[in-house]
């Protein structure tokens, strides 16, 4: 077989391969033999018909595309292995001429390949490293923040509500719209934080400094932006009535809460605040390199050059859509439509979005596999096992248990290998951009107890 490149545009190329015409006559001869060996033909034994009943029974042209069936996925592996093609979506075929027994078969393959990328040298990539200190008042809020998870709500009946309290309460809503007011809801009730940080100041105002029994009314205007747009705009009032008082009682910092918190590892105070103040380490060092990661990868993907194939942007779109109406309809069971039209979200503004985030992600994946294949970066069975070894540990499950599952699925193999693989270059990425560290001002606010110990 010959071939040539006849254009190239882009990530687009148009290769002409000319397949010897003994190479179509084998291939012709191997479809005749197989249809004279399954055919039923009256008066004829089978493998026994002649090509001239064959050709009678099956069309000439019906057996041209069964040879042709046969010649031109060869021929366009062996162009895929010549020119070292990595293809991002199926060729498309087109013959030249007539087919004719006896005679070469010429066809044009038109492949979309992956787009050249021109990597910048990763040392120029200035990326700053926020440096957080950990302070003694980051320990004791993160200490009260413990506190807090852990206490306890009691009711009190010798004072009037505080903040910081919990106020049970019956209530009712009266929407009005447009100076009419609709029928007031059915009383319900429910317990209302005092939390200045996540409570309408009506509310607050109106249950603060309230005994049990007292009755309050309060009303305010729901914002344009209210995510149900039945309400956005509308006036709401609140009919309360104050059933119970409950104040949060602290549990207090001393050995035997030490003790039942730690699972007995800890017996004294000094101890759980250095455990404390290494978890915020650990935290803030992981918050750290994930930050300074995500604005080399950032710089990366602004400073390489390529053409981003809208192939594979229109690919990444529908797995984005996918992926996010099947997380709503499990967390919400609504479909996208009802989701989008509930939330008040356009369906123009959600494309944009989701387009957005398929481009910017093809355009990293394009990006870090040239950096892979330019580094030679290689997936090892040292690789492997460290990942399912991470994988088990995460999923609470034996190792070879997860590696005979990944082997069963190919798909999901391959992901798991490329992943690794673009893992590995963020790696090698890291070791070489130009970090400059930058110390930060630290505060209580920004820091958080350990996960397990954040208050609901």
């Amino acid at each position: 077989m010959k071939s040539e490149i006849i254009s190239q545009e882009g990530n687009k190329q148009k290769i002409r391969a000319t397949i010897d015409a003994q190479e179509f006559q084998k291939a012709l001869n191997t479809v005749v033999g197989e249809l004279s060996r399954k055919a039923n033909i009256k008066g004829f034994r089978k493998g026994k018909v002649p090509r001239n009943v064959i050709e009678m029974y099956f069309g000439r042209e019906g057996i041209y595309s069964e040879a042709l069936e046969k010649v031109l996925p060869a021929a366009m592996s062996e162009i895929i292995e010549e020119y070292d093609l990595s293809l991002i979506g199926e060729p498309d075929v087109d013959l030249e001429g007539e087919v004719e027994e006896g005679k070469p078969v010429t066809a044009v393959f038109s492949f979309e390949v992956r787009p050249e990328v021109n990597l910048p040298d990763l040392s120029s990539i200035v990326v700053e490293k926020p440096l957080i200190e950990v302070t003694e008042a980051m320990v004791e809020a993160a200490i009260e923040q413990i506190r807090l998870r852990h206490s306890e709500m009691r009711p009190v009946a010798d004072r009037s509500s505080r903040e910081g309290d919990a106020v049970s309460v019956e209530y009712t809503t009266l929407l009005m719209e447009e100076g009419k007011e609709n029928a007031p809801s059915s009383p319900q009730t429910t317990t209302i934080h005092l939390d200045p940080e996540n409570l309408r100041e009506e509310l607050k105002k109106a249950l603060t400094d309230k005994n049990v029994g007292d009755e309050e009314s309060v009303e305010f205007t729901i914002e344009e932006e209210h995510p149900d747009p039945s309400l956005a705009g509308k006036t709401l009032r609140y009919t309360l009535k104050v059933k119970e008082i409950l104040e949060r009682i602290l549990p207090e910092l001393d050995e035997t809460f030490i003790r039942k918190y730690s699972q007995e590892r800890l017996d004294n105070l000094e101890s759980f605040r250095q455990e404390v103040h290494e978890r915020i380490e650990e935290q803030v060092g992981h918050d750290t390199r994930s930050a300074t990661e995500a604005n080399a990868l950032a710089k990366l993907r602004e400073s390489a050059e390529l053409t981003v194939p809208e192939t594979l942007v229109e690919r990444q779109v529908t797995a984005l859509k996918e992926e996010e109406a099947g997380q709503i309809k499990k967390q919400f069971n609504l479909s996208m439509e009802e989701y989008l039209e509930k939330n008040g979200i356009a369906t123009e503004t959600f494309e944009q979005s989701i387009r957005e985030r398929a481009e910017r992600t093809v355009r990293q994946t394009l990006i870090l596999e040239s950096l892979a294949d330019e580094r030679s970066i290689e997936v090892t069975e040292q690789d492997i096992d460290t990942e399912v070894k991470s994988l088990a540990e995460y999923l609470k499950s034996e190792p070879d248990r997860i590696r005979s599952l990944l082997f069963k699925d190919r798909e999901r193999m391959t992901d798991f290998l490329h992943r690794i693989r673009m893992n590995k270059a963020i790696a090698l990425l890291m070791s070489e951009v130009t970090i400059k560290e930058v110390p930060v001002g630290s505060s209580p606010e920004g820091s958080e107890a350990p996960a397990e110990d954040k208050p609901e």
